[in-house]
């Protein structure tokens, strides 16, 4: 007896390359970065207003405070032009053959290969084998446009492409110093908070046998760990 049900899923997933996009460079892939990147910015905004985590900005920077405030603002910048291209997205003329011209190009050996949408589980899935089938068929949907849809769309796709790539940009590269700042210098500030909470505990044991308390002698030990790097101001 034949599984109907089987079959539909079997001839959904032989038909993905029929509704191709490419993996990291769609019109949801895109509008779902913005969101994280713009996210990840007020992250960076709560941690750099935050006491330790201007600090660490601050000396990470030399002790310019007005370089690190430049440094805070690239970030508020970048939040709010991730914010009104979101806008722009959604209220601006987004071609439809928007994601098909992607894939068209070829992009997906550049971003992640291609997906196929499977009409049996209403989500996109890898198509692998099939990219080459999937990209003759982005063509025939394209070739049905006129010549000037085609050039308009084209126009308009390289438009949102240009501004999206130019964000993702400046976000990569203000993400690789903020890491910098968090692993190093937090590192630096966790040390020095260490050391105040030892030296207190070693400072309450009061009279000429303090030094050879346990709390002294933690401190020394810690102390006397600690690379001479860790000393410099």
């Amino acid at each position: 007896m034949v599984d109907a049900v089987q079959t539909k899923i079997n001839k959904a997933k032989q038909l993905r390359y029929k509704k191709p996009i490419v993996k990291d460079l769609n019109l949801d892939s895109i509008k779902q970065d913005l969101w994280d990147i713009q996210e990840a910015c007020e992250d960076v905004h709560w941690y750099t207003d935050d006491e330790d985590g201007n600090d660490s900005l601050i000396n990470a920077l030399s002790g310019d405070e007005d370089e690190a405030y430049e440094f805070k603002m690239a970030f508020a910048d970048l939040c709010a032009e991730c914010d009104r291209m979101r806008e722009d997205v959604e209220e601006e003329w987004i071609p439809s053959c928007f994601d098909i011209f992607f894939v068209v190009v070829g992009a997906g050996e550049t971003y992640g290969g291609l997906l196929g949408f499977d009409e049996y589980e209403q989500d996109y899935f890898s198509i692998g084998c099939s990219d080459s089938w999937a990209e003759d068929e982005a063509k025939k949907k394209l070739k049905q446009m006129t010549k000037d849809e085609i050039i308009a769309a084209t126009r308009q796709c390289f438009r949102v492409y240009s501004a999206y790539i130019g964000l993702r940009n400046r976000y990569d590269s203000l993400k690789a110093a903020i890491d910098i700042l968090r692993d190093q210098n937090t590192g630096h500030l966790q040390v020095v908070k260490e050391i105040e909470k030892l030296y207190e505990a070693a400072a309450a044991e009061q009279g000429r046998y303090a030094e050879y308390s346990k709390e002294w002698k933690e401190f020394e030990r810690y102390t006397d760990a600690l690379p001479p790097e860790a000393w410099l101001a």
